[in-house]
């Protein structure tokens, strides 16, 4: 960890059986902290240290959402949980997947309502929703975050048993646990029928309109420019090119994808296997997993390493031909940062196009 967290509260997981989301007792921290572009939102029981988190999330600003789950604001003006204590939901732009955090800090009820969001609660959740929006801390809110040091208990202490067995009840058939098979249909970004869908591109075209968008930034030098994959591989840049993709291409994309999700559940106890699917269903299929948050943290994971000296081993391996091996010119050290990505994207387009 190469940062201080931008804000540490206490506050516990969640997990997910069927539509019922329940709370994990373990005490814990949730912090955030940022990385050049990136930001770590991050959880960790009370016993590990801030440099060791148990979850840890690689987010790109403004794809994210955190706020109360609620059913809005009451007659009276409070806000309240339609559930046994205060939950906060993580959202993810283009995907129906949610992950669900409960305050564990002692409710500030004056009748002890456990599912209360106190003013406190709900800063709480405005900063951290700020912060996930690429927003910047104003000096108020710096000087009252630093002054909630994760070790001071004086009203953040939990009795875990006062909150035995909490759970959602009506998270709703919306929040599935990451099968690309159940994300839906939710997001327009990129969708073959949302107007802000771009025309068919192949992918030299892609990667070169990338690039120039790199070089013409007027906001940022060569080396200050922002590179990251998760940029380029959006549905909105994806999903067309499966939609025009044909059989032979679709079947090449199903065969990197895990062999339990091309299983689907058919008439009595049969099951239906990949090649008696259609191409259409396989396309289904892959766009699900191109709009899923784990297809997206994946591709942020592998950007992070490239840009942590990561691209001479990785060309190796895929057989790309990048410049000087990935290696800085006159040099036995790795490229990094901005210019490994863009010697990364360089390097797919020249081996594309010499096949």
């Amino acid at each position: 960890m190469t940062s201080t967290p931008a804000i540490t509260f206490k506050a516990g997981k969640c997990n997910q059986e069927g539509t019922t989301v329940k709370c994990v007792r373990d005490p814990g921290y949730l912090y955030l902290w940022r990385d050049e572009e990136l930001f770590h939102f991050c959880w960790r029981p009370r016993n590990a240290p801030v440099s060791d988190p148990e979850l840890e999330l690689f987010l790109v600003p403004g794809e994210c959402t955190f706020k109360p789950y609620t059913r809005g604001t009451s007659e009276d003006g409070s806000v309240e949980s339609p559930t046994t204590g205060r939950i906060f939901v993580l959202t993810f732009e283009g995907s129906p997947d949610k992950k669900y955090f409960w305050m564990q800090s002692k409710t500030q009820h004056p009748g002890g309502k456990l599912n209360w969001f106190s003013s406190r609660d709900q800063k709480l959740g405005e900063i951290v929703n700020s912060l996930l929006q690429g927003e910047q801390l104003s000096e108020t809110q710096e000087a009252e975050n630093s002054g909630r040091r994760p070790n001071n208990d004086d009203d953040d202490h939990m009795d875990i048993d006062e909150t035995e067995d909490m759970e959602t009840g009506g998270a709703g058939q919306d929040a599935t646990g990451g099968d690309p098979r159940q994300e839906g249909e939710l997001s327009r970004e990129g969708g073959s029928d949302g107007a802000r869908a771009p025309s068919q591109q192949d992918a030299n075209q892609l990667v070169q309109n990338f690039l120039n968008s790199i070089r013409t930034n007027p906001s940022s030098t060569p080396k200050e420019a922002i590179v990251n994959l998760p940029e380029l591989l959006t549905p909105a840049t994806t999903i067309p090119y499966i939609d025009s993709a044909d059989a032979s291409q679709i079947d090449h994309l199903c065969s990197f994808l895990p062999p339990e999700l091309f299983v689907q559940p058919h008439e009595g106890d049969m099951e239906v296997d990949q090649p008696q699917l259609s191409t259409e269903q396989k396309k289904d299929i892959v766009k699900r997993a191109l709009r899923s948050p784990q297809f997206h943290q994946s591709v942020v994971s592998f950007t992070i390493a490239l840009r942590d000296g990561g691209l001479p081993m990785v060309a190796e391996a895929l057989g790309l031909k990048v410049e000087n091996g990935g290696m800085v010119r006159g040099s036995s050290m790795a490229l990094g940062g901005a210019e490994a990505i863009e010697v990364f994207i360089n390097g797919v387009k020249r081996t594309v196009e010499k096949k």
